[in-house]
């Protein structure tokens, strides 16, 4: 009798994993259907979430499927590990509330985006001083390594080999290596600096802008339009905003922030995470130590979210 139970106790915890996971499946159906994925991950994850979908389904009806069995064979899997529900129930709801809770909020909040409150806690940056902070990193870091082998050559050789057995010497099959064409970016720019007016489309966002953050002063005069959300630090002046965008390379995850300061008479007005189209004249302004591209703003259009808020490396 108690072997019964236990069976039928095992049952019920093969369908609530099975519901958990076709839950997974409609969260990620319904975000797939609604458009809303794209507030999640980048595009080119998108074969990634199909597969996932997928196979969330299958394993789903089989987890339900098996539930129903009222054979042992059928319930147990025989991996020599015991699967059988010795967990209270207290236990088991706080281990299933785990699961059950993403799929809810996913399903009330899956049209939240990003936005200013997180620019607040990693602060406003620009491709150059990320580029130049990555440069000092590196040079500290090679300063480190050089200390290290003049103090003991033969430990640090030692140390070194240790660390090259892990590395892989091939990528593995299916791996590539995303970056622009060879040119892509010299291109670019001259395009750009022959151009009367710089355009900063969603699908050259990145790379345009990571060419003016590089070389500013080449780029002063240039008249230039964009658009974004407006986010402001606390040290900026009353006239003083940032039109932001968020990039992302594969999920929210990694997003990183791009924008460029503006300045415009009555900018205190305008409110945080507010879209905006601008115009104005390239001219560069010193912010913190740092030569920044700084957008005189002459034009100024209030617009509704972009569909697709993000923007994306393309090449």
């Amino acid at each position: 009798m108690r072997k019964v139970e236990q069976n039928r106790d095992y049952s019920f915890h093969i369908y609530i994993r099975g519901i958990i996971l076709l839950g997974f499946t409609l969260l990620f159906f319904k975000l797939i259907v609604s458009g809303d994925i794209i507030n999640f991950i980048a595009p080119r994850m998108m074969p990634f979430m199909y597969f996932a979908v997928a196979v969330l389904f299958i394993l789903g009806i089989q987890q339900i499927w098996r539930s129903g069995s009222k054979k042992i064979e059928e319930l147990v899997c025989n991996c020599g590990f015991d699967h059988g529900g010795n967990s209270s129930p207290i236990q088991s709801v706080l281990i299933y509330s785990l699961f059950i809770f993403p799929i809810v909020t996913g399903f009330m909040f899956s049209d939240n985006i990003l936005d200013s409150s997180i620019i607040d806690k990693r602060g406003f940056t620009s491709s150059k001083k990320l580029a130049e902070e990555r440069q000092e990193q590196i040079e500290e870091f090679d300063t480190s390594r050089a200390e290290r082998y003049l103090e003991d050559p033969e430990a640090y050789m030692e140390s070194l080999d240790e660390r090259l057995n892990d590395v892989p010497l091939e990528h593995p099959e299916g791996f590539e290596i995303i970056e622009p064409p060879e040119g892509f970016y010299e291109e670019l720019k001259v395009e750009l600096l022959n151009s009367d007016t710089i355009v900063v489309d969603d699908d050259r966002y990145i790379p345009i802008m990571n060419i003016v953050d590089m070389s500013p002063e080449e780029f002063v005069g240039k008249r230039i339009e964009m658009i974004g959300f407006v986010y402001r630090e606390p040290d900026f002046t009353e006239n003083q905003f940032v039109v932001a965008r968020f990039g992302l390379s594969c999920c929210v995850a990694d997003a990183g922030v791009y924008g460029t300061l503006s300045n415009m008479p009555g900018g205190q007005n305008l409110e945080l995470d507010e879209w905006v189209s601008v115009s104005g004249v390239l001219e560069v302004i010193e912010y913190n130590g740092w030569i920044l591209p700084y957008i005189q703003v002459d034009s100024l259009e209030k617009i509704e979210q972009p569909k697709n808020p993000y923007i994306y490396e393309y090449y």
